[in-house]
């Protein structure tokens, strides 16, 4: 963990990605006077603090005893947190509901203002910006498929999506030359990739080192967020494991599809 020994009255900002299976809390200070010239929100910010698990599943175990030991460690209070940035996916359904939580139930007691970042667009963030070439950003969606978004600099050259395996040739096809892969989707493919890349001299694959975005990098996305009213919403691209599989799930509790499919709809209801 990185520390300060002081802070000042620009405030704290608090940047949480719980998207992959490493769970990022980054701490940093707003830097006073550097602000957006179309928003003017900040621009930059000082890392402080920052703590990494490899905790798949496990967020909540860690996420807000992680904040509350990085704010005693600097001596601050939760208050003095202003802005709260959180990915909000694609990525790990329990990862993103858990991290999405614990950001509006902060910024809803401290007042701070809150935003969102996509996970590709963090993963893809300082590759993009350092290669001589377009970027593909990876991340695992299990069932043979991965999460998939391309960018060039500051320019996303496609939506984030979802990509089976099996289309992956027709997905990189128009992309541009040399094309940068990375992320965990690729490393938990990396057989696929290989071999397309035996074929393709355009493709480049790097390596774990890019599989996660390093502490920095999530500070300097979070401090350029947009910030705005409203609830943070996940963005999941697919069904979830449980939605595929309602209908034997619901009738292992004794109740037909139809009755969970209510169930599911009372809960997912926007609060207003």
């Amino acid at each position: 963990m990185i520390c300060a020994d002081s802070l000042n009255d620009a405030g704290l900002i608090l940047a949480l990605n719980g998207a992959d299976e490493r769970l990022q809390i980054t701490l940093g200070r707003l830097a006073a006077g550097t602000t957006d010239a179309a928003t003017g929100d900040p621009a930059e910010a000082e890392l402080l603090a920052s703590q990494e698990w490899t905790v798949p599943g496990q967020a909540m175990r860690f996420l807000a005893p992680g904040i509350g030991h990085m704010l005693d460690a600097l001596g601050a209070k939760a208050q003095d947190i202003r802005a709260i940035v959180c990915v909000h996916g694609p990525g790990s359904f329990t990862g993103l509901r858990m991290s999405l939580a614990l950001a509006e139930g902060l910024a809803a007691g401290t007042g701070a203002r809150l935003a969102g970042v996509g996970h590709l667009e963090l993963l893809a963030y300082e590759a993009a910006h350092t290669a001589a070439g377009a970027v593909l950003a990876l991340s695992w969606s299990r069932r043979g498929q991965v999460y998939a978004q391309a960018f060039q600099s500051d320019q996303a050259l496609t939506p984030p999506t979802v990509v089976c395996l099996t289309t992956l040739p027709e997905f990189l096809a128009p992309l541009p030359r040399p094309l940068y892969v990375l992320g965990g989707g690729l490393r938990r493919n990396l057989p696929v990739f290989q071999e397309l890349a035996l074929k393709d001299v355009g493709l480049r694959l790097l390596p774990p080192l890019w599989d996660a975005p390093r502490p920095q990098t999530l500070l300097a996305l979070a401090a350029r967020a947009s910030f705005g009213p409203g609830p943070l919403l996940p963005v999941y691209l697919r069904a979830s494991d449980a939605e595929d599989n309602l209908a034997a799930i619901a009738a292992g509790r004794g109740l037909s599809e139809p009755e969970a499919q209510a169930i599911l709809a009372r809960g997912s209801r926007t609060l207003s």
